[in-house]
C-alpha cells in the first residue's frame, strides 16, 4: 500500500504548478546544443541533414554512454562516429529480422503440421489436445481477434464464404503473432515437441520454450526500428554446451543470436548470415565496442561451433 506522504507528492504532481516541458528546438538550435556541451560536430550541414532525417531523440540514445554527469560529452566525441554506430545499429537489426523470419516461419510450419496430422484439421480448437487449457482459451481468443482484424485479407474471406469462417490450422498459424505462436508452442503435447526436436531442430523443448517469446520480443524490437546497441534485454537461457568456458552475457543480443544459430533450420541461411555479420562488425569495427552488445573476445569461433 501506498504511504500517505507519497500519495500526496503523486497529488501533488497531478494538479500543483505544471512542469515545464522542453522547448521545441531547430535542427541548428539542436546541433548547438551538442557543441555546447563539447561534441565535435565536423560539418554542420551534414549534422544538419542527418538530424533532419533521425529524429534528434531517437539518435540521442546513442550517444549515452559517452556522457559525463553533467551531461557534457567525454574527450574526442564525434557527431559522425555517433551516426556510424546509429548505421551499425540499423544493419544489425536488417541482418537480425532477415534471420528470425526464416526462425519463425519454419516453426509456423511444424507447429501446424504437426498439430494437422496429430489431431486434425480444426484440432487446434480442442484444449484436450494441449497441456494447458487456460492458454489454449486465450490463443483461441487470440486467433478470433486476429481473424476480424484479418477479414479483408483474400484467403480469410475465402474461407468465410466458403467454409463458414473456419480455419484449418495451416492457415491459422499465418495470421497469429510470433508471441501468440510461442505461447501455442509452449503447450504442446510432448509428442509434438519431440516430433519438432527430430524433424526440425535438435534443441531441447524446455529450452525452445523460453527462447521462442523472447525471439519473438527481438522480432517486435527490430520492426519498430528499436535500438540494439547498448541495450540489455531479458535475460535468456544460455545452452550447455555454448556456457563452458565462456563468459557469456545473457541480457545482450549476442545471447539471442546464439540463440537463433541452434534454431535455424536451413544451414546455408544461417552461413550466409553469419559471414554478414562478421563483414558488418568488419565495416564497424574501429567505432563500435562489441562488449555492449555481448560479444566475447572470442565469439567468431563460439559461432563456428
Amino acid at each position: 500500500m501506498l504511504s500517505g506522504f507519497f500519495i500526496s507528492y503523486l497529488e501533488e504532481i497531478a494538479w500543483g504548478e505544471p512542469i515545464e516541458i522542453k522547448e521545441a528546438k531547430t535542427f541548428d538550435e539542436q546541433i548547438d546544443l551538442l557543441e555546447k556541451r563539447d561534441m565535435i560536430v565536423e560539418d554542420r550541414d551534414i549534422a544538419k541533414f542527418i538530424l533532419g532525417n533521425v529524429n534528434y531523440y531517437r539518435f540521442s540514445a546513442y550517444w549515452l554512454n559517452f556522457k559525463n554527469i553533467d551531461d557534457t560529452y567525454k574527450e574526442n566525441i564525434f557527431f559522425n562516429n555517433i551516426y556510424s554506430i546509429y548505421m551499425f545499429d540499423k544493419k544489425l537489426r536488417i541482418l537480425l529480422m532477415d534471420l528470425i523470419e526464416n526462425i519463425e516461419i519454419s516453426f509456423r510450419t511444424y507447429i501446424a503440421y504437426s498439430l494437422g496430422i496429430n489431431h486434425g484439421t480444426m484440432g487446434c480448437k480442442d484444449s484436450n489436445n494441449f497441456i494447458d487449457s487456460v492458454k489454449h482459451k486465450k490463443f483461441i481468443e487470440h486467433l478470433n481477434t486476429q481473424k476480424n482484424k484479418n477479414s479483408n485479407k483474400e484467403f480469410i474471406r475465402h474461407h468465410t464464404i466458403k467454409y463458414q469462417g473456419k480455419l484449418p490450422i495451416w492457415v491459422a498459424v499465418e495470421i497469429v503473432t510470433f508471441g501468440a505462436l510461442a505461447d501455442l508452442y509452449s503447450i504442446l503435447m510432448p509428442n509434438e515437441k519431440t516430433f519438432i526436436k527430430k524433424e526440425l531442430c535438435p534443441v531441447n523443448p524446455k529450452l525452445i520454450k523460453v527462447w521462442l517469446p523472447g525471439l519473438a520480443m527481438l522480432r517486435n524490437r527490430c520492426a519498430h526500428f528499436g535500438r540494439l546497441y547498448n541495450t540489455n534485454f531479458s535475460m535468456i537461457k544460455i545452452k550447455s554446451s555454448d556456457k563452458e568456458g565462456q563468459n557469456i552475457k545473457n541480457n545482450k543480443v549476442f545471447a539471442y543470436i546464439l540463440a537463433m544459430k541452434h534454431l535455424t533450420a536451413d544451414k546455408d541461411i544461417w552461413n550466409k548470415f553469419f559471414i554478414d555479420l562478421q563483414n558488418l562488425i568488419q565495416e564497424y569495427n574501429k567505432i563500435i565496442d562489441l562488449d555492449l552488445l555481448g560479444f566475447p573476445e572470442d565469439w567468431v569461433n563460439i559461432l563456428s561451433k
